[in-house]
């Protein structure tokens, strides 16, 4: 009995509730349209944000094609294998491209004669607020000057807009956990400096991962190319004097005559020797400079025009308008249950 007394007063409850809110369907009605206006306009003045996303992926270990290489080389006395880790695996890249030491130099690449970082601050109009401030409008980035205070400001700016960047227009990260594919996303509403920043970002992070992986290898490479390509040119030579000996007319009774000719092909045969010591071990190193050098293949590039991820204005609005809905009704709910607890309360 007192269950079916409980459910007559809850359904007697929601009558009046139901009631006094539609007393006050004009409110809602009101408050319901202007929301939806709000979330119209919003809209309408937000700013587009273009999105560019580039692809790519890298090897994460040793390239398994050597393996002939490392055969040949093994017949040699040489290991050219390794299979050691490398120091940036694709979640160190990944950091790597959000680090500031790239954004930095991103921002100062050139593209069309203009440095990217002028191209952000004519998109977001910071040139506008600087007007005002007479150091600051003579702010540029293409140039370092002496005067410290400049210094400075002009590297707070840089620092400023980098930061921005990296927290709110930069993602980074990979397609899946298991896979090694890499994607970057940059948004910005101007759709050409976000294509050319992921682009210019991705190619500096590319050559930055080379070198490192490769600069001790390639000096390797570039000292015994030198060696080589002086033997060699020494070795040429012993043979042009060696040459030139064997046509005199020596006189055969006259031993003392040809020591000149045999130190000539002591010194061709050693060197001879000693160029293709060389040139065996350029080889090799040249096999080891291509078996480090990082596989990276770029899968996706951006291409105009981009995706614009702004929301659609009637989409806001209706938005809006439903948060404006419930907000209302909520409000009349609880000032009817306050009410109600309390006649004293209007």
């Amino acid at each position: 009995m007192d269950k079916e007394i409980s459910l007559i007063e809850i359904i007697q409850k929601f009558k009046s509730v139901f009631s006094f809110i539609m007393t006050k369907w004009k409110t809602v009605i009101i408050v319901s349209v202007i929301a939806g206006i709000v979330g119209f306009l919003f809209a309408w003045f937000q700013d587009p944000k273009y999105i560019a996303e580039m692809t790519f992926v890298t090897e994460s270990e040793q390239s398994s094609s050597l393996g002939g290489y490392a055969n040949i080389a093994a017949q040699f006395g040489l290991d050219i294998g390794g299979g050691a880790s490398s120091v940036f695996s694709e979640d160190n890249l990944v950091e790597l491209l959000k680090s500031r030491i790239l954004i930095d130099k991103t921002l100062l690449t050139s593209v069309n004669g203009n440095l990217l970082i002028d191209q952000y601050v004519l998109n977001h109009k910071l040139n506008k607020s600087w007007a005002k401030d007479t150091a600051l409008s003579k702010i540029s980035f293409a140039s370092k000057l002496i005067n410290n205070d400049y210094n400075r400001k002009r590297d707070s700016i840089f620092n400023k807009i980098s930061d921005e960047i990296i927290k709110n227009s930069l993602d980074v990260d990979k397609v899946d956990k298991k896979l090694d594919i890499i994607y970057i996303k940059m948004s910005d509403n101007d759709m050409l400096f976000a294509k050319n920043f992921v682009e210019k970002l991705a190619g500096n992070a590319i050559k930055f991962y080379t070198r490192y992986k490769t600069e001790k290898n390639q000096e390797n490479v570039d000292i015994l190319q030198r060696q080589t390509d002086s033997v060699k040119e020494t070795l040429f030579g012993n043979i042009n004097d060696v040459a030139s000996i064997i046509d005199l007319n020596v006189n055969p009774i006259r031993q003392s005559l040809r020591t000149s000719g045999q130190k000539r092909q002591i010194d061709l045969q050693v060197n001879s020797a000693l160029y293709t010591e060389l040139l065996k071990n350029l080889e090799m190193a040249k096999l080891t400079l291509r078996k480090e050098t990082p596989l990276i293949q770029i899968i996706d590039t951006p291409k105009l025009p981009l995706k614009n991820e702004k929301k659609g204005k009637l989409l806001m609005g209706l938005i809006f308008g439903v948060i404006g809905f419930i907000s209302v009704i909520s409000y009349h709910i609880l000032r009817f249950t306050l009410k109600d607890s309390n006649p004293s309360v209007s």
